[in-house]
């Protein structure tokens, strides 16, 4: 009787462990960058249908990959802004939402939602009031904007939900997943130390790392050592990001790399501007052993980035604003940096290396 208890328990907890690795498959599949085989499924009940895969497309990863928050909403309101009347004209309207699901980010099923939205199109944009939507939003100058918004389909929705699982910055190309860091040759991931996580970067085999729950992720700039009157509101290039555990256990961060003594936060942090990506400045890979930061309950970690080191932006000329999307993991925050040219341009030139 004991032996045969055994088997029974045994049979189950195989069940569960094989069901477990089919659903792992069907989320992040070969087509978008697994190199490693796909788990195979538990053969389904001959009632039930097969679950098709999903192979996440190029334009899903940027409608769905590069917000702050994702989610899908009942969109309640849309109240019409003032149009710039400029060729073609850009339409401006309010929109109202009430969250069902979170995909991506800090908001919650019940919160209402008010976003900006901002469109320069011939003809005024169309908008699914009363529907359920799928809406992605980043939030910039304190305020949330509306980066996409379509009514809710089954099929958007796979796509939306694979894309909220990238971390920001990556790609699609040629049917693989690609990280920022594949600009960085072999020196992005040591050879040798294939990825751990659902999927790693077709090029270079660097995994795919998460920031994960229980973070809070901000980005604020650094205050200027010289403030000009409306010269530099928003400092001169410098952000501090920090990385703090809001629970009272302790928490580990894959996507913050670590050697052990400190957060390796170049090698870990990507920015997009003007849709384009980059790492940070100063990164120069990964080599030897890395690990993930872990953080007491409560602890921060606080490291500084420059973005006037970026090379490829397109720097405006005069004064005018220019966007930055920090991103760790899935976790991202955007800041809007005010540029002056006759300041800025000589702070460019000292950190350009010596030709």
């Amino acid at each position: 009787m004991f032996v045969t208890k055994v088997k029974v328990v045994l049979a189950l907890l195989l069940a569960l462990c094989t069901a477990g690795l089919g659903a792992a498959a069907a989320l992040f599949p070969e087509q978008v960058g697994q190199k490693t085989a796909p788990a195979r499924s538990a053969r389904p009940p001959a009632s039930a249908p097969a679950r098709p895969k999903v192979t996440l497309k190029p334009e899903s990863l940027e409608r769905w990959g590069r917000a702050e928050a994702v989610f899908t909403a009942r969109l309640l309101k849309v109240a019409a802004g003032p149009v710039a009347q400029s060729a073609p004209p850009v339409y401006n309207h309010e929109l109202e939402f009430r969250v069902n699901k979170s995909l991506r980010g800090s908001l919650k099923e019940g919160d209402r939602v008010v976003a900006w939205h901002s469109a320069r199109q011939q003809e005024g944009p169309v908008f699914p009031t009363g529907k359920d939507c799928l809406v992605a939003v980043s939030k910039t100058r304190g305020r949330w904007r509306v980066e996409a918004v379509q009514e809710e389909t089954a099929a958007e929705l796979a796509q939306a939900e694979l894309a909220a699982g990238v971390p920001v910055g990556w790609t699609v190309s040629e049917g693989q997943l690609v990280s920022p860091w594949a600009v960085l040759g072999q020196k992005a991931w040591p050879a040798g130390r294939p990825g751990q996580a659902p999927f790693v970067c077709g090029k270079t085999g660097r995994p795919g790392l998460q920031a994960g729950p229980g973070l809070a992720f901000t980005v604020e700039p650094v205050p200027p050592k010289v403030k000009l009157p409306y010269g530099n509101p928003d400092g001169d290039g410098e952000y501090q990001v920090t990385v703090k555990n809001v629970t009272d256990e302790p928490v580990t961060v894959p996507a913050l790399l670590s050697d052990g003594k400190r957060p390796l936060w170049n090698e870990s942090l990507v920015i997009v501007c003007q849709k384009k990506v980059y790492t940070a400045p100063g990164a120069r890979g990964v080599a030897g052993a890395v690990g993930a930061t872990t953080l007491k309950a409560g602890e921060s970690v606080s490291g500084v980035v420059n973005v006037l080191g970026l090379k490829g932006p397109e720097w405006p000329r005069g004064g005018y604003r220019i966007e930055f999307t920090f991103g760790l993991g899935e976790k991202s925050a955007t800041k809007s940096f005010y540029y002056l040219s006759r300041h800025h341009d000589p702070l460019r030139e000292k950190l350009a290396p010596p030709r």
